[in-house]
């Protein structure tokens, strides 16, 4: 039976490797892209999971965990709150009639939401667990998976520069839109501009999570109701 003290050392070597070596670190992160390309060729509905499971254990490897990537404490939580609940709606407020409108001409489609439209109308009983499920699976399991975890791996890798924080910022909302290809080309641009959003709330909160956390759980909040209300983007 291994000692201990092996097994530690086995932990540490690993994580000095994805910290320090490059090859390690891009092996890394092309893990989560296969779970992105699973995604696409419908081998698995939710990517994101795999990838929050492979950076919860590339935390652990390097010892570190969730806080050293935002979700500490915000400084001031009224604020954080307040203003994350004024943001989000106002951003879906402007999406729903002036972005996804202008994607809808760019594109030749309207967002595809139509059967969660259809499964949400007039349902008040499902309404309430959609609602449970988007702040638990898309605002904080996505947030902690592209702007948490693979943002600062992205960066980690490309030197931490203020070019490699651009790339990474740009990199990461083009994945995040990828991700959500089934809502079609709209859809997927859409959702690279709110991944845009959710970026730059996390860099101006200091890189804590909270803020982009509520921001996004709004957002999708105040989409369920209108869907619930019988509204359908177009």
């Amino acid at each position: 039976m291994a000692r201990p003290d092996a097994v530690i050392s086995v932990r540490d070597r690993f994580g000095t490797l994805l910290r320090q070596s490059r090859p390690f670190m891009v092996i890394e992160l092309l893990l989560a892209l296969v779970c992105v390309a699973l995604k696409l060729v419908g081998a698995i509905h939710n990517p994101t999971l795999l990838i929050l499971i492979i950076g919860w254990l590339s935390l652990w490897l390097r010892r570190s965990g969730w806080r050293q990537i935002g979700l500490g404490h915000p400084q001031r939580w009224w604020w954080t709150l307040l203003f994350g609940v004024a943001i989000g709606v106002a951003y879906d407020a402007i999406d729903i009639l002036g972005v996804l409108p202008m994607l809808h001409r760019i594109t030749g489609e309207a967002i595809h939401v139509e059967a969660l439209g259809n499964s949400m109308r007039g349902n008040f009983p499902a309404l309430l667990p959609y609602v449970a499920l988007v702040w638990v699976f898309g605002a904080f399991t996505e947030e902690l998976t592209y702007r948490g975890y693979l943002f600062n791996r992205l960066t980690d890798l490309l030197g931490g520069s203020r070019p490699a924080l651009a790339t990474g910022f740009i990199l990461v909302s083009f994945l995040f839109g990828i991700v959500h290809w089934t809502q079609g080309r709209t859809g997927i641009l859409d959702n690279i501009l709110a991944g845009i959003l959710f970026m730059a709330l996390y860099l101006f909160s200091g890189r804590n999570l909270w803020l982009p956390i509520i921001v996004h759980g709004v957002v999708d909040t105040t989409s369920l109701i209108l869907l619930y209300l019988g509204f359908t983007p177009r």
